[in-house]
């Protein structure tokens, strides 16, 4: 592992002033995030704590719930991590030809993958614990048992992935697998939180929804299965929060199922690494990319384009259906759509009653155009932002074929934006509906949604290609950089802009609506008004970056090989 640390060292020693400042920036950005989640979870804690009779039941509840949700994370993340650290990582030819024994290859691995996918427990995981330590005024026995436990909690938590990695890699190809073990994460993530939402966890913290005390106290206090880690971690812990009497049971489980765990791990890594390495060397099968229909359907879409641009349209196309690791995030769009249509579900339309009510869902369906602005910018920066960067070093092709910058550009927006369209009108007309909203509302949120579909695939394409990274080996790397975070303060600057300016068309029409009176001449034009200026707006989004990004990207040099 040594040669990690040096190559990390000479980053950071070789690095200009200008990434220095980058990295300075997004490391107090983390930390500031630590600070905001430590101090939530810390005024969370103790407001639950010094609620009598209940508040233990809660907050030893909340823990235990917070420990199985990072155990079942660490889980599936180290089963992804494993499947590249042990069977696809592109130093494995050399390192496997060194006189270096089995045992210290996976053990250096299993440190590896448990480093690469346990960073979630130190931003989301130490918080928590801290701020239990806080609210409880916890002694020096509180943080003993917390350095035994949390290692030995994510220990456990690598080798069961590792484990079950090697297991699958015995049966599927490790590129397929990790394929759909991703595809497979999100999809059930997105099914855990909306079932989350449709049992409403909100009525926990209210006693009287129950018919009696014991009924809340049951629902509460449901305990997690005897033999899971998470239970016995989060009994040490109370104990040591509460200053009870220490479940030396429970230490030893942690301890020696962290050690059986990683010695298990190592005997079934042992036994089936060679098949399952030799089956990851498969080449992927380009089924979808070669149907009949595909080539009929992209004949039909590219028709409005130039020949130059068709081909590159087409080319596009077909790329992102030959890799999984693309066309796997329309699943991710799918998921999020899920998300958002179940959380605007849960939220509280009924609040407000009598004449202001309907005046209240509306206001609710006009914020909601926010959240829709933003899912449509987190859906733009993984599709479109990247699109000019995923030329990578053939970029050259391009560079020197017979075709204008603009047409390039045009062709990268071209593929995606029916998919920005199509997501931001059904997040905004069945965000609008569920809510209870007014014709005129979901009018507005359609017209909203189309016109922010161009121009955040404007702003996306333009800025991808004025920030071109043509050396990075993968698209996710790109769009969470540096760049990345300024097309989305762009992005989120026209969503803001675009949902100011409907703010006037809305408020007329609600308070129409309240008076019960037409609305007069001289407030039609204030209503049209601002709404013809956020399609100008949205135009302007849409050619200026574009035009900006063409021009730049044709005087940049060639990438080197």
């Amino acid at each position: 592992m040594w040669p990690r640390f040096r190559g990390a060292q000479n980053r950071w020693l070789r690095a200009s002033r200008g990434e220095r400042v980058t990295l300075a920036v997004f490391a107090t950005m983390g930390l500031v995030f630590w600070i905001g989640l430590f101090g939530m979870m810390g005024w969370l804690v103790t407001t639950f704590h010094e609620v009598e009779v209940f508040g233990p039941i809660i907050t030893r509840k909340l823990l235990e719930l917070t420990l199985l949700s990072l155990f079942g994370l660490l889980c599936f993340s180290n089963v992804v991590t494993a499947l590249s650290t042990f069977y696809i990582s592109d130093d494995l030819e050399l390192v496997l030809s060194l006189p270096v024994r089995r045992e210290t290859f996976h053990f250096s691995r299993l440190l590896d993958t448990l480093g690469q996918s346990s960073w979630m427990m130190a931003l989301f995981g130490l918080p928590i614990f801290v701020a239990y330590g806080v609210a409880y005024e916890a002694g020096w026995t509180y943080v003993l048992m917390a350095l035994v436990t949390v290692p030995a909690f994510v220990l456990m938590a690598a080798a069961v992935g590792v484990a079950t990695a090697s297991i699958l890699v015995r049966v599927f190809p490790a590129r397929r697998l990790r394929e759909a073990v991703v595809l497979a994460g999100i999809l059930t993530l997105g099914v855990a939180f909306v079932m989350l939402r449709l049992i409403r966890p909100e009525r926990l913290l209210d006693a009287e929804s129950f018919e009696s005390v014991a009924a809340y106290v049951a629902a509460v206090d449901s305990p997690v299965p005897l033999l899971a880690p998470p239970r016995w971690a989060s009994e040490v812990l109370i104990a040591a929060l509460m200053e009870r009497p220490m479940p030396w049971d429970q230490v030893g489980l942690l301890v020696a199922g962290a050690i059986a765990a990683t010695g298990i791990a190592r005997w079934i890594t042992s036994a089936v690494y060679d098949e399952g390495r030799a089956k990851a060397q498969e080449a992927r099968v380009a089924r979808l990319a070669r149907a009949g229909w595909l080539d009929r359907v992209l004949e039909i879409w590219t028709r409005p384009l130039s020949p130059v641009a068709r081909e590159i349209v087409i080319k596009d196309v077909k790329v992102f259906f030959r890799d999984p690791s693309q066309w796997t995030q329309v699943f991710l769009v799918g998921a999020i759509v899920a998300i958002v249509l179940a959380s605007v579900a849960a939220f509280p339309v009924d609040v407000v009653r009598g004449p202001w009510m309907t005046s209240w869902r509306n206001g609710l369906a006009y914020m909601v155009l926010v959240l829709v602005g933003f899912v449509m910018a987190a859906v733009s920066a993984r599709f479109q932002f990247t699109a000019v960067s995923n030329e990578g070093r053939a970029f050259w092709v391009i560079r020197t074929g017979p075709i204008e910058a603009r047409q390039f550009l045009w062709a990268k927006v071209w593929p995606s934006i029916g998919l920005m369209i199509g997501t931001g009108l059904v997040l905004a007309v069945s965000s609008t509906a569920i809510l209870g909203a007014g014709p005129f509302i979901i009018a507005m949120a359609a017209g909203t949604a189309v016109c922010l579909g161009f121009g955040i695939s404007g702003i996306a394409v333009g800025l991808g290609a004025r920030f071109a990274d043509f050396k990075a080996d993968n698209a996710a790397r790109v769009a969470q950089g540096p760049a990345g975070l300024v097309f989305m303060v762009a992005a989120s600057s026209l969503v803001f802009l675009v949902v100011a300016l409907e703010a006037i068309p809305t408020y007329l029409v609600l308070r129409s609506q309240v008076r019960e009176q037409a609305i007069s001449g001289v407030e039609w034009l204030g209503v049209c008004g601002p709404l013809v200026l956020v399609a100008v707006v949205c135009l302007a989004a849409t050619v200026l970056p574009v035009n900006h990004g063409a021009r730049v990207l044709w005087e940049r040099e060639l990438p080197n090989g």
